[in-house]
């Protein structure tokens, strides 16, 4: 990470000794008056939130951690050596998933890869999940559904301090800091945080199930109230992320420089690797940095103004199996809008945004050496928006909004001249919010979205050095349709709700049809069905009983597309108690069994079997079940003690029941055939410290 950022967060820091830490609080800021008055805030969307004290009690060290299970969220292992993830929403594909930080699109799907562990939790304030095409204003591309990270906002002087170990090389340490000025118009929120984990190896074959991680990370919010109807709000962050998958050795450098071929005693992937350290080593390290302004303006006490401007710059620098491969992304995104209440009962939003994104890759063992078509791309997208609020009756919002948007993406290397992808779109949306009583809620909701494909690891989990092709014509657009029904009193809230996508153009990798695998767009509408239940109940002051069921419907084809195993059916059951200081929560998560055939998964253990059916590996993916729980004790009003286990019965698939290592239909030995906890039983102890 360059020196001159990290120094220039630094250098904000002593803005949070203005004071001494107290409880001054900052009242009727420009932001709090426009969210009070709803002019900026669509609260007729159906949304669920993962607040700052849920991500605690899941002891969430990342953005992947902190979501994973919740109602529509998948977290997916598509790699047990490079630990890639891929987030998705209600059964679609990582890359249908739009990541944004306050509000802001400032990741894309060269991030979403590996970007989502990297993302640490230290200084988030809640997260807002939205799934169905089309569910944010400023991300039509989300297909799936958003994701918006929220920074946490001082509204008073602060000190957070969280510090844990565990066994297998666990350690978490973050800090949070919030501060406000004696006048009361400024704030700043400084967070950082440091983890890690150790390797994974249930089998003890010598090769992880589950990668070392390390991740570094430092961010600074600072707000500004400079007249009485302006405010200026800007962000910097930036983040180190580590991965070391492969071998289980301690001895980095070395394996670096052992190179070879990977090999098992008898040529069996359940059995010792005997081979060189190089074959099997997977070492990512990825750079990240943010910066994020926004001007409000309110003009008056019916309209305001906003202007935001982002720019995010990522590195990654990797090794796969003793291939190097870096590259360069550059993401810049604008966005002018104005907002005005016509009347009492038409709110209407206008505006206009750009986003650009740039990725440059390198590789001496792939594009120098070997002379592989490299997979570089330039694409941009220029839109317009518009929405209407109306409020025909006190118990009745109807959202309707469109959005046009000119497409265009170019991959560089590629023999095609000029922009593979030119296209102009125009995506509708509506959503409907309904108060039968007092009690019970309907949301429905419309949408449509596009997605312009951009990168082969969207469809793989590392590099390809057979080539990268590009017969792309189109850009994946989607239809999508949603329904739920909430119930909420004092002590019940329930919603079941389902939704209904669409895909057209899905972008795929042919590995039949061409000399090289090639990016294409697949060529039949493929659906997705998700239906789930969630409810919540106080038992007692003390005591809560929560739990949800999910169950998912997907089209032959769209399995048949996929490359990672999808959930289709999850129950999850919590439990959690709150008296006296004393804190206790448990959480047991359920999946049910999967033909892994329908995704096609097919391999063997050992390489003189590959072609025997008969010997190949399971395809019938049994169910399971996992169990965290933790327990705090508050000391006095500064600190608190907590342990916990996550995965406390330690049910693993290499070590319950078989490796993800394999060798496919051509003997080639890979890492994906994952469809179970990849890390066992991980305790730990840890202390909190506010001021």
């Amino acid at each position: 990470m360059k020196k001159s950022f990290i120094l220039s967060i630094a250098a904000c820091i002593p803005l949070l000794a203005a004071d001494q830490i107290g409880e001054v609080t900052v009242k009727d800021n420009v932001i709090d008056r426009l969210e009070k008055a709803g002019t900026l805030k669509d609260t007729i969307i159906k949304t669920e939130v993962v607040t700052e004290k849920e991500i605690e009690k899941k002891q969430a060290n990342s953005l992947s951690e902190a979501i994973e299970n919740e109602p529509g969220i998948q977290s997916a292992k598509g790699c047990s050596m490079c630990g890639m993830k891929r987030i998705r929403i209600n059964g679609l594909k990582g890359e249908h998933t739009t990541v944004l930080i306050d509000d802001v699109p400032m990741h894309s799907t060269v991030s979403s890869y590996y970007g989502m562990d990297a993302i640490t939790t230290a200084g988030i304030g809640s997260i807002e999940i939205a799934r169905g095409s089309g569910a944010s204003l400023i991300a039509p591309e989300a297909i799936g559904g958003v994701i918006n990270i929220k920074t946490k906002r001082a509204t008073k002087n602060g000190l957070y301090t969280d510090l844990a170990f565990g066994n297998d090389d666990y350690c978490k340490l973050s800090i949070v800091g919030t501060g406000i000025s004696k006048d009361r118009k400024s704030s700043a929120t400084v967070a950082a945080q440091y983890n890690k984990q150790g390797q994974w190896d249930a089998d003890n074959n010598g090769v992880n199930e589950s990668p070392e991680l390390e991740n570094h990370s430092l961010s600074l919010r600072f707000s500004r109230d400079i007249t009485d109807n302006d405010n200026i709000d800007i962000k910097v962050s930036g983040v180190k992320s580590d991965v070391f998958g492969g071998p289980v050795t301690d001895n980095h450098h070395g394996a670096m420089q052992d190179k070879g071929e990977p090999k098992f005693a008898d040529d069996d992937v359940r059995k010792q690797y005997t081979g060189h350290l190089l074959g099997t080593l997977e070492s990512i390290t990825t750079e990240r940095e943010e910066v994020l302004s926004r001007w409000t303006h309110q003009i008056d006490d019916a309209s305001n103004f906003v202007a935001t401007a982002s720019a995010a710059f990522q590195t990654q620098d990797s090794i796969y199996e003793g291939d190097d491969y870096a590259n360069d992304d550059k993401t810049y995104y604008g966005d002018i809008r104005y907002s005005r209440m016509l009347n009492a009962y038409h709110f209407i939003t206008t505006g206009v945004s750009i986003k650009q994104e740039k990725m440059d890759a390198d590789s001496i063992a792939l594009f120098q050496t070997a002379g592989i078509t490299q997979d570089d791309f330039n694409m941009a997208s220029y839109g317009a928006y518009i929405q209407d609020i109306w409020t025909p009756m006190e118990n009745l919002e109807v959202s309707l909004a469109l959005r046009a948007d000119k497409v265009t993406v170019d991959w560089t290397d590629q023999k095609a001249k000029g922009n593979e992808i030119d296209k102009m779109l125009v995506v509708p949306r509506l959503h409907i919010k309904w108060d039968h009583n007092r009690n019970w809620t309907s949301r429905i909701s419309a949408g449509q979205g596009y997605r312009a494909p951009l990168t082969f690891f969207e469809s793989e989990h590392g590099i390809l050095d057979k080539g990268f092709g590009v017969n792309i014509d189109n850009v994946e657009k989607s239809n999508s349709a949603g329904y739920a029904l909430s119930y909420d009193d004092s002590r019940l809230t329930a919603t079941a709700s389902t939704t209904w996508t669409q895909v057209d153009h899905l972008a795929y990798i042919n590995e039949d049809d061409f000399s090289v695998p090639t990016l294409e767009n697949y060529d039949k509408k493929l659906n997705t069905w998700a239906m789930d239940i969630v409810m919540g109940y106080q038992l007692s002051k003390a005591w809560s009983i929560g739990g949800s069921y999910e169950h998912y419907i997907f089209d032959k084809e769209y399995k048949n597309a996929q490359f990672l195993a999808q959930i289709e059916d999850r129950a999850k059951l919590m439990i959690d108690y709150e008296h006296n200081g004393w804190a206790a929560n448990m959480t047991a998560t359920w999946i049910g069994s999967r033909d892994l055939s329908a995704y096609g998964y097919e391999g063997w253990n050992r390489l003189a079997d590959v072609g025997d059916l008969s010997k190949s590996k399971s395809v019938d993916a049994p169910s399971y079940y996992t169990v965290d729980m933790k327990v705090s004790k508050e000391i006095d009003k500064n600190f608190t003690l907590y342990a916990g286990a996550k995965n406390i019965f330690d049910y693993t698939q290499a070590g319950d029941e078989d490796t993800p290592l394999f060798y496919d239909a051509d003997g080639n030995y890979d890492v994906g055939f994952i469809y179970g906890p990849l890390r066992g039983r991980q305790l730990y102890v840890g202390i909190q410290a506010k001021f």
